[in-house]
């Protein structure tokens, strides 16, 4: 668990850190505290496509660049 915070928000965040934890994300999670989440690190600015493939909770999704 990696702690981030955004603002006055803090959050406790899995690290999707290979290929495979970027390709399953959180599929198959069937429940997730408010303050959890899973953060998708990418090494160079890129278009990116994201999916919710077999993701049984609802989530959001924000994307955070260098400035």
């Amino acid at each position: 668990m990696i702690n981030i915070t955004l603002g006055d928000k803090h959050f406790k965040v899995d690290e999707a850190a290979s290929y495979k934890d970027r390709r399953n994300g959180l599929q198959g999670v069937t429940e997730l505290a408010p303050d959890e989440g899973m953060i998708f690190y990418f090494e160079e600015p890129d278009l990116v496509e994201m999916w919710m493939k077999d993701t049984l909770i609802p989530l959001d999704i924000i994307f955070i660049n260098s400035d």
